[in-house]
């Protein structure tokens, strides 16, 4: 009881354009156009304008809050499509990107009853009811996981990197989150995305990177900046060390293969039908999830991946996922891959496990 109160105060209270989804299923790989070099040229445009205009407004040096002004102005660049310019430019179409209509995509039955914000009158009509899809290098995501990594990444990056709060709260406040307000119960959209959960870290990492004064989570061979330096009490870029979105953007951030669960077991019904039906129609790619199970093992470089009954046989629990069975163990690269138990964290980060009260009442 506690916790449906929670959901309903904070679902009710937060902005709706805080929840989005996207559609992985609907169209092939080939359709979705590649764009790593706009982005990447856009971001480092936008990194040189930055270094510029904090350079006109005083100098820079070693102190904290010196930073925090930097990733103040950073945040024109690398933040929501409110405010950053590059999600923006993305959802404008000044980069080019991949749309599906929600009535034309893996959603198009879902009700207010499997998730409000995908399922209202007029959410079809919304630009943001499914965000495009992009593809950075190899991968295809939804233009909302840059979202994803520019905000929650630097909400995790403060608290942990800043404030130095032991990162299994922060990674759980991330869960709590995208339990609630950010899509994972039917007051928002009804998918709890392991794949937000996946980009939040990478973001994390991403924001860790800007300036580089410590070494990444992951480990110092993973260290990919510093992209920006204060030097001689003004800021510059980084010459040797251009930002590269291939760097943060994985198979952990894709719907397809870091499968999502969902707050209703209507929900999940309906969206195993939808991949039944896309299946009968084509038999030249798979539609279930893990669509390949081999992508996260790369990711990981964990040898102990396995996928077992990827669907599960019953829809009846509200904490069910698509992909029940599918586990990835001792994971020693990400901590966020899809687990046979809804809320489990790997990398020994935290083990926060349904039901959701249990996992939620120690971080509040």
């Amino acid at each position: 009881m506690k916790a449906a109160l929670l959901t309903l105060i904070l679902a009710a209270a937060a902005p709706a354009a805080n929840a989005a989804e996207a559609d992985h299923y609907s169209l092939s790989a080939a359709q979705v156009g590649d764009v790593t070099q706009e982005v990447n040229k856009l971001a480092n445009e936008g990194l040189e304008a930055a270094v510029y205009d904090l350079n006109s407004g005083g100098a820079c040096d070693d102190s904290k809050e010196s930073e925090e002004r930097l990733y103040e102005r950073l945040t024109d660049v690398f933040s929501n499509h409110k405010k950053g310019q590059l999600v923006r430019t993305i959802l404008e179409g000044d980069i080019p990107r991949t749309v599906i209509p929600l009535k034309a995509s893996v959603y198009s039955e879902w009700s207010m009853w499997n998730g409000f914000l995908l399922g209202r009158r007029g959410a079809g009509k919304s630009p943001l009811a499914l965000f495009p899809l992009i593809k950075i290098g190899d991968t295809i995501i939804g233009a909302d996981k840059l979202e994803h990594m520019f905000g929650m990444g630097l909400r995790y990056f403060k608290k942990h990197y800043l404030e130095q709060r032991p990162l299994v709260g922060v990674l759980k406040g991330g869960i709590f989150k995208e339990k609630t307000f950010l899509g994972g119960n039917a007051l928002a959209t009804g998918v709890f995305s392991y794949a937000d959960l996946a980009a939040n870290f990478n973001g994390m990492r991403f924001w860790n990177h800007m300036l580089q004064k410590r070494d990444d989570v992951l480990g110092p061979q993973h260290n990919a900046g510093p992209y920006l330096v204060c030097r001689d009490g003004k800021w510059a870029r980084n010459a040797e060390k251009p930002l590269d979105f291939r760097v943060y953007v994985d198979a952990t951030m894709q719907e397809s293969t870091n499968c999502s669960k969902f707050a209703t077991a209507g929900g999940l019904k309906k969206f195993k039908e939808a991949l039944a039906q896309m299946q009968a129609r084509d038999k030249s790619r798979s539609f279930g999830c893990p669509a390949d199970p081999g992508l996260l093992e790369n990711v990981t470089g964990s040898s102990t991946a396995t996928a077992t009954n990827a669907f599960p046989t019953s829809t009846n629990s509200r904490r069910e996922g698509l992909c029940s069975g599918y586990k990835m163990e001792g994971s020693a690269r990400h901590p966020f891959i899809r687990a046979a138990d809804p809320l489990i964290v790997y990398q020994n980060y935290t083990s926060c496990q349904d039901p959701f009260w249990t996992c939620i009442k120690n971080i509040i």
